[in-house]
């Protein structure tokens, strides 16, 4: 004959089964929500890494457009003052002024385009690597684990000679 338990030894099982199950749901809920976070700031980090590789070659046709700049070495740049802007709607430019220009609106995309921290915004630098080629920097904050900001992430473009 098959004996069942009594009522009474059996109300408190499914209670605490019914807790179990909330308290693992609820994990499950909260790793679901890490994730989603975690993705966010890798597409933003992402973003913000296309944004640099397109600027750096950006930069670098701007380059080629302006063969006797390179030459001249006027695209040379290291930081501090932004090149002055001069109006080329009159007159001709020299190739000077069409390096100084290009490297003004360069850097001007790159700080509206590019995540800065409170202290320190993006920055770029050309350098000339002796060879006909130039190596063009791009850097900016960048987000670390758990979205905290790390000190900065980079791009670094050296374009091939004759293309």
């Amino acid at each position: 004959m098959i004996r069942f338990a009594s009522p009474r030894g059996a109300r408190g099982v499914s209670m605490i089964e019914v807790l179990v199950a909330i308290v693992i749901f609820s994990l499950g809920l909260l790793g679901l929500a890490l994730m989603q976070l975690k993705g966010a700031s890798f597409t933003k980090d992402s973003g913000a890494r296309s944004a640099a590789v397109l600027l750096a070659r950006s930069l670098a046709d701007r380059m080629q457009a302006n063969p006797q700049g390179v030459t001249d070495g006027d695209y040379v740049w290291t930081g501090g003052t932004p090149p002055t802007y001069t109006d080329c709607s009159s007159a001709a430019c020299t190739p000077a002024q069409v390096a100084n220009n290009d490297l003004n609106a360069w850097l001007s995309q790159m700080q509206a385009s590019l995540p800065a921290s409170a202290s320190t915004a993006a920055v770029g630098q050309v350098l000339s690597n002796g060879d006909g080629t130039y190596t063009i920097s791009v850097q900016w904050n960048g987000q670390g684990i758990a979205g905290q900001s790390s000190e900065s992430d980079s791009f670094v473009f050296v374009p091939r000679a004759g293309g």
